[in-house]
Order: C-alpha cells, then structure tokens, then sequence
C-alpha cells in the first residue's frame, strides 16, 4: 500500500476498479447542501462478539503530508482527509471488498467517499441494517408531532393483532409504542419464518409480507413489559405497520415524501430497486471471499434501507436542522429523541433514546455524549456516530462478512474521537468504568449461566475461571471486579490487547437470582445483556423429541435445529443460522415444561421463548419462532 507521501488526494472523482485486498482506490466526494463540489436483531446486534476480532486483525498505519503553499484551514482539512482515508486504507491486508463513508467537521460540509470495488457506470447503494431503525424512530415521533398518535398509546390501538399474543402471566400491562422503540416490550426477539425473502422478490412481494407481520402474532407469547432490554427486529415491523396504518400511505412513499426527498436523498430505498442506482454486490468468507445472494427481508423498517454515504450526509444535515425547526422533527421531538428513555433495572448503565444508544464520554471535566447505532445485514455491516451539539458524524458501510467487520466499527469509533477533538481542542475520552456499590468483591456462584451468547459455566479456583464462546477465560481481579486474560498456544501467551483489558465481569444480584454483567468503556453495563444462573434438573423426556429438525423454507434464517441431552443434565437446542451465506451457530439451555412443551432459559434476545412439539404423518415436528421443522 502506498504512503500518503506519495500520492495526493484530488477533489475530483477517482473511478477504479479495485479490490480492498490488493490497493484501496478512494473515491472523494466533498459536498456544500445539494450541489456537489466533490457514500443493519439481527441488532446493538452483537456487540460483544466483535472483541474477538483483535486476535485476527492487523491494521496497517500509513501516514499523511501536507502542503506548506495552502492557506491554514485549507492544509488543516486536506491533512483530516488524508488522515482519515489513512485509516480506512488500513484495511487493504484484510480482504474487505468494499466500504463507503462519510464525515462532517460541524461546518456543514459533507466528505464522502467509496473504497474498493466501484462500479463506473452507476451508485453503489450498501445496505445499512439495523440503522433503518433511527429512521423508523424519526417517521413515529413525526407522527406524533402532527398529532396522530403518542408514544405512549397501547400498540393495540393501531395493530389490535397485538392481541392475539398471549402474555406468560395474566397482570402484565399492555404494550406501548415506546416499549417497542426501546426493545422492552417483552415480544419474542425476531419471527424467523418468513424473515428472509426470495433475492428475486419485486416490491409488491415484499410489501405484501411486510404487511402480514401482524397476522403472523398469533400464537406467540410474550415476556413482562419493561422488565428486561431484549433487541426486536420483529418490534421495528410492526412499527412499520403503524406508520402505514395511521398515515395512510405505504411505507415507502411514507419514508420517501418525509424523510429521503426532504433531506435530499436520491439514492435511497426501503425496497430493492432505485432507478440510477443499484445495491453493490456483497460478499462473504474468511479468507477466500464468494458472493452473497441480495439480503431481502420481510420486516423493512427494522433493517432494509440501502443508501450511500453521500446520502447519509444529507440525511444528518436535515435532521440536525430539526434544532431550529427547520429539518424532520419538531425541536421537542429532537430532544425527546435524544433524551435517555426509562428502561430496566437490568440495562444498567445503558442509555437509549429512540432507539439511537448513547455513549458517555468525558473532556475537560465535563460528560459529552456521542449518539449511534450499527446495523449489520450480513454481508452488510453499517456503523453511525454523531454529536448533535458539534454536528460532527462518522459513518461507514461495508460490503463484506467475516472477521474483519468488527475492525469498521473500531476505526469509525477512532475517526469520532479525531474529529472531535479537532474541532474542540481536547481529547474525548471514554468515562471511566463506575466504581463498585459494594466494597467488597462479590465472586461468582459456582455453576451455569445462559446470556444472549450461549452457556457459561463459572468455576471457583486460582484464577477462578468462566467460559465465554467457547474460550475458557482466566479472571483476575480488578477494580473490584473481575478483568479477562486470555492464553493462547497451550496458555503460553498471554494476548495483551487493550480492548480486552478494558472488559470487565461483574457477579451479583437481581430479582434475587445470582447474574453477571459484562462492559467496558466502550460497552456500558448492561448492553450486552446479562448471564443468569440455573440449575439443570436432569429432566427429559421421551427419545423421539430429541434430533435434528429441518425446515422446508427456501430462505430461512434457521434452516435446522438440534434438540439432544446435554450430560451436564439439561436438553441443550443448538440454533443454526445461515447468514450471508455463512452458518453460525448458538447453543441454549432448555428446560422441560410438559409432554410437549420446551423452555429456552434465560433473559434477553432468543431466550425465554418456547418451542412446542406435535406430530405430523407420525413423525415429531417442533414448532419455533412461527416454522415448523421436521424431524430429519
């Protein structure tokens, strides 16, 4: 990769046909408002996960030059470009095909750019996932504004096929539209069945299944409202369904006429196909990478619109105007949607708004706090920050899955820090982790807990030890709490990345059940969900329920399931997901209920759902997430 010394970075378009691998080809594209002067749970999708990825990502430095004959301001903004590119070009080793990003400095301007693969004769749009969801947030608050609905108002008003979900116990309230922006309505996580469509399916198709997500409610059971933070795509459609119903226009003409056409945005869609622009094609594979079939989803406003940078840019400078009513939102709206909402004791220390999370920082004293969200539509990965009092934003949007997806995110992250403290003249730094309430180390009960990443069992010793995706961790203590070490080749090397220093586990108490927390300064408490102990009861039942179910759905997001006796005394599902072409796996604890009836334990996203039994031609069918899955 060539050194920022020896090339230069040029205002016009540079078109070329590259792939990150070999050579980035950046393509710049600064823009003043409309005229150019030259851009995805399912989720906080995975959040933890990504810490994994420093074992496996090199990141190349290149370093920037300026020249001395500009004008001050003109030799400032050319060196953040090019420091900026500087960093995005670092992932030339790591076999990311394409990516697309822009920034703003807080004056308004728009910088934007494609790396990579670019097609010459037309936009790339990428998808974005799940920071769809901001827009489906801003489209429910303008509702409100003109009156038509509240936040607060049951669900049941507009969608009364909320009503057909069955709540686990008979006093639970009903559920309000905040609920489901805040993911903390106690509906299942996803509806699996259906999730995917057809990559061929036209907008009549996918409008058609976007809006039979209501009638798809019946039979589903439901959680407490309130009582614990569980990340919903299927919360987000059917918040799609009420902009449709109480604006009266289709979800695509709503997103078009209020929030794309008035920001400017001309390459960007809910649906598939935009004329003079078109979804660049994504990618999938650890080391050698194939193209992914087109991601086409049911549930559109929890995950489905594909834009470009450029377009992203536009989209922040209106809503920012929302500040002098001028923009998408009243001025109230704005606050409100940037306003810590009240949510579960069990989120801790995490802040959400409507739905962006908020993340605390501190410089000279004082907490600022930048806003986002990501959104990952495998292969697609998305990831947005922004300070709405500076009105600076970093974006990026990837084309490719595989490890290297984590490092957009980090690098995003670094971009904010930079462009912050240029602006401000001081260095936002992550607040420090809060002190412990109890003065005294609590250590961990020995046993199993379940999190929304699957089993852990937690053993007393020197060091006391917990399994986390399939790592046994040593924990030593810090702060009062426990830090993780990791050893690799037989525990002779210790991995000493910073990311992982930060991570700390806390034991403790809630609703009187012994839980544990994970965070970071990068990862507030309760983000990524908590582990609750159990305690299996070695119950099972009869031979014929356990096995491997399959579905006949052509696109499914679970295509097969695997019921078998775990011999630590508990059945044990294992939930297979193809996503972007590549399967993942995730395993769970259940518990026997009845003769036909299985509860996945725990609490948070996939967990406490059931999964019941029948028969059909005489041969056992589970039934899960809405599928049936036949006994192979």
């Amino acid at each position: 990769m060539k050194s920022k010394k020896d090339k230069k970075i040029h205002p016009r378009k540079i078109k070329e046909n590259k792939s990150l691998p070999k050579n980035f080809s950046p393509q710049i594209e600064p823009s003043m408002g409309r005229g150019k002067s030259k851009q995805a749970n399912i989720d906080p999708i995975f959040p933890f996960r990504l810490i994994f990825v420093f074992f496996f990502t090199l990141l190349v430095q290149c370093q920037s030059s300026g020249d001395s004959t500009l004008p001050l301001a003109t030799q400032k903004k050319n060196q953040t470009q090019q420091e900026i590119l500087s960093k995005w070009e670092s992932l030339a080793p790591s076999s990311i095909k394409s990516l697309s990003y822009l920034y703003m400095t807080g004056d308004g301007e728009v910088h934007s750019g494609q790396l990579g693969d670019v097609s010459k004769d037309k936009v790339d749009r990428f998808k974005i996932g799940s920071i769809t969801k901001l827009f489906t947030g801003i489209s429910i608050l303008q509702l409100q504004d003109s009156g038509k609905l509240k936040l607060d108002d049951p669900v049941s008003m507009y969608l009364p096929e909320i009503k057909l979900v069955k709540p686990k116990q008979k006093d639970y309230r009903e559920i309000t539209i905040r609920d489901l922006l805040t993911h903390q309505s106690g509906l299942p996580s996803d509806l699996t069945n259906g999730f995917f469509l057809s990559p061929d399916a036209n907008d009549e198709t996918i409008l058609t299944s976007f809006r039979s997500l209501p009638k798809a409610l019946e039979g589903m059971e439901r959680n407490e409202p309130g009582k614990i933070h569980s990340y919903s795509n299927l919360s987000f459609g059917l918040l799609g369904n009420i902009i449709e119903r109480v604006s009266g226009e289709s979800i695509e003409v709503f997103f078009q006429k209020h929030i794309f056409e008035r920001a400017g945005m001309k390459h960007t869609t809910l649906l598939e196909f935009l004329p003079n622009s078109e979804l660049i094609v994504g990618y999938s594979g650890f080391f050698w990478k194939t193209r992914t079939i087109r991601p086409v989803i049911r549930d559109l406003t929890a995950g489905s619109i594909s834009t470009t940078a450029d377009d992203m840019g536009h989209f922040m400078k209106v809503f920012f105007r929302s500040k002098e009513n001028n923009g998408l939102l009243t001025p109230e709206s704005f606050e409100e949607f940037h306003r810590t909402q009240s949510g579960p004791l069990s989120n801790f220390e995490m802040k959400l708004g409507l739905p962006v999370l908020k993340t605390d920082y501190e410089a000279d004293g004082k907490t600022i706090w930048f806003y986002g969200h990501s959104g990952s539509l495998p292969p697609f990965f998305a990831d947005l920050m922004y300070d709405p009092q500076t009105e600076i934003v970093s974006f990026v949007a990837g084309n490719t899955l595989g490890l290297q997806t984590g490092s957009l995110k980090e690098i995003n992250i670094k971009i904010m820090e930079m462009l912050w403290e240029e602006k401000m003249g001081i260095r936002p730094e992550p607040n420090p982790i809060p002190s412990p309430q109890n003065k005294d180390m609590v250590k961990g009960e020995n046993g199993f807990y379940v999190s929304p990443f699957g089993i852990h069992e937690y053993k007393e010793g020197n060091p006391p030890t917990l399994s986390l995706m399939g790592f046994d961790l040593d924990l030593v203590e810090k702060e009062k709490r426990f830090g993780i070490e990791i050893r690799m080749l037989f525990g002779l090397i210790k991995i000493n990345d910073p990311k992982l220093n930060e991570v700390r586990i806390e034991f403790e108490s809630w609703e009187g059940n012994p839980i544990f927390t994970m965070y970071s300064k990068g990862l507030p408490k309760g983000t990524a969900g908590i582990g609750v102990k159990f305690t299996p009861d070695n119950r099972f039942p009869e031979e014929k329920y356990f096995g491997t179910f399959l579905t006949k759905e052509t696109y499914a997001i679970v295509p097969k399931l695997k019921l078998e006796k775990d011999k630590r005394g508990f059945p044990l599902l294992t939930i297979y997901y193809m996503l972007g072409g590549m399967e993942n796996t995730f395993q769970v604890p259940c518990q026997w209920e009845s003769n036909n009836t299985f509860r996945i334990l725990g609490y948070g996203r996939n967990l406490g759902e059931r999964l019941l039994f029948g028969e059909k031609d005489g041969k056992p069918v589970l039934l899960y997430s809405g599928g049936e899955y036949e006994k192979d």
